[in-house]
């Protein structure tokens, strides 16, 4: 009885290692970087430089790198004298037409590849993105140059690659 144990037990570790060395390297990656967790607050220091609030809870699975994300998004300046950081808005996806990006395609600055990945459908978060992960030193008019970003994004919709 025992032996048949151990042979059960070898065979679905053996098997286990066999389907682990199939899996696609980017699924191995994006389980192996756990999603950070949000404090008390809801707040998440994603990495230096990217800090996300959690102003709406969403559902279901997380966005991990390649999905395709739906989003309402509206970016401001951030102003440390405005209301709630809220400067100059310099753009807004309107709220009807979701803005679809792909995460980690380069279609979107750092801050919001980082930012987008580990939300939910219909998750809203304030990303604070730092210069060095927005548009950096040369600006994107009308964004300046070492403008540090505030950006609100609803995840709408999420879907996996082909």
């Amino acid at each position: 009885m025992t032996h048949n144990l151990i042979v059960v037990l070898g065979l679905a570790l053996l098997i286990g290692a066999c389907a682990n060395d199939e899996a696609p390297a980017d699924d191995a990656a994006a389980m192996a970087a756990p999603c950070p967790q949000a404090d008390e607050n809801g707040v998440v220091q994603i990495r230096e430089g990217l800090t996300a609030k959690i102003l709406t809870k969403g559902y279901g699975r997380t966005a991990v790198s390649r999905d395709y994300a739906d989003t309402h998004a509206t970016l401001w300046l951030y102003d440390e004298n405005a209301a709630g950081g809220k400067g100059q808005e310099i753009w807004s996806s309107g709220g009807t037409d979701p803005f679809q990006f792909q995460i980690d395609s380069g279609q979107v600055i750092d801050g919001w590849d980082l930012g987008v990945t580990c939300m939910r459908v219909g998750e809203t978060r304030e990303l604070m993105i730092a210069p060095e992960l927005g548009y950096g030193e040369r600006g994107k008019p009308p964004v300046p140059a070492n403008a540090t970003l505030l950006f609100e994004i609803e995840l709408v919709k999420l879907t996996a690659p082909e």
